[in-house]
């Protein structure tokens, strides 16, 4: 018996080493790959703070971007309007030597057009100098959020076309179309929704069916044929202005030195409004150029502490293995001492012929 325990389990075999070994490496593999998974949960869990607080930010500098696509739009409006009126400066300076008189007065008229053309061009949301409802030109806000807290940037334009409509004793109004050079009856106008106001019969081109009659300057009291070279109709009432309030040739009379001097004085009026408006997008673009940054700075900051995130974990993770490793080491290390001590007692038991466990056994 004894010798059968020693000739399975004796100092002759270490299979019981190797299976122990073998737990011992699986034990602590294990230990790893769950320390590891908690390092991982730890880093992920704040990433995904982190990743959230970068969508926000991106969603908000896209806003904070717009904005500025809105001055952008402004500040063009703005040189294609002062080019205009300078323009029309010059044709009221020529119009009194001009052959051409009718041509003229024409090219005054697109000039107004092209204006309003200038400054309706684009939406609301990316117009602070135009598109506004034509019977009450409220400039429009360009609104963002600027921090992740929702505070808001709302920053007022300043509406620089020219509109008009006027108010008609018989209860109807006569609304101005710009940038299209005509102008429409209504029986019922809704400002909240044009589109389901009540025309009436009357229609007719700002260029060549208006004619003025009459026009107090102070009480803004007017009467104007309207069609006059075929269905010439009598409206009397009174005319409200927006923006520049600068009107087309047939409110002055270009023929008359008075009539151009009231042209030059609304041209005049048209300049310092355009100016202010100029600064007030220079003022815009100062606040959305400071929100920009702050925002910008958070997402180069998230990116930081992401990339800090990643090293981290990976030192962390780096480390856990280079423990395991070395206690793998120190317990490999121990058996491949015991081996070779048990391989040492047995060749010196087999050079004396004797083995003292047998002799203690028996």
């Amino acid at each position: 018996m004894s010798t059968s325990i020693l000739q399975n389990n004796g100092l002759q075999s270490l299979s019981w080493q190797q299976v122990t070994q073998s737990q011992i490496m699986t034990r602590v593999s294990e230990e790893l790959q769950k320390e590891t998974a908690k390092v991982e949960e730890k880093y992920d869990s704040q990433n995904v703070l982190l990743d959230a607080q970068s969508q926000k930010l991106a969603s908000l500098k896209a806003g904070i971007n717009n904005a500025e696509i809105a001055v952008d739009n402004g500040e063009d409006a703005v040189k294609e309007v002062k080019d205009a009126l300078l323009k029309m400066r010059i044709l009221l300076g020529n119009y009194p030597e001009s052959d051409d008189k009718e041509q003229l007065r024409t090219d005054f008229d697109e000039y107004v057009d092209k204006i309003n053309r200038s400054v309706n061009l684009y939406a609301k949301a990316y117009n602070p100098v135009g598109n506004v409802v034509n019977t009450d030109w409220t400039p429009n806000t360009i609104s963002y959020e600027r921090d992740q807290s929702s505070n808001r940037t709302e920053m007022t334009g300043t509406y620089i076309g020219s509109s008009f409509y006027i108010e008609a004793e018989d209860g109807t109004m006569w609304v101005a179309d710009p940038g299209s050079s005509s102008i429409q009856q209504y029986e019922i106008y809704k400002t909240d929704n044009v589109a389901d106001s009540t025309k009436g019969d009357g229609f007719a081109s700002t260029r060549s069916g208006l004619y003025l009659n009459s026009y107090n300057e102070e009480t803004g009291k007017i009467t104007v044929t309207v069609d006059p070279e075929n269905n010439p109709t009598t409206v009397t009432g009174t005319i409200h202005k927006g923006g520049t309030e600068l009107m087309q040739s047939w409110f002055y009379d270009l023929d008359t030195e008075d009539g151009r001097a009231k042209a030059l004085a609304a041209i005049d009026r048209a300049d310092a409004l355009v100016v202010g408006a100029e600064a007030t997008l220079t003022g815009m673009k100062a606040t959305i150029a400071n929100d920009s940054a702050k925002v910008q700075k958070e997402l180069e900051l998230n990116k930081e502490k992401r990339g800090e995130n990643l090293t981290a974990q990976m030192t962390e993770s780096y480390e856990l293995q280079v423990q395991k490793q070395q206690e793998l080491q120190i317990l490999q290390n121990t058996f491949s001492q015991m081996a070779a001590q048990q391989a040492n007692y047995s060749k010196i038991f087999k050079s004396v012929n004797t083995n003292p466990l047998l002799d203690v056994i028996t």
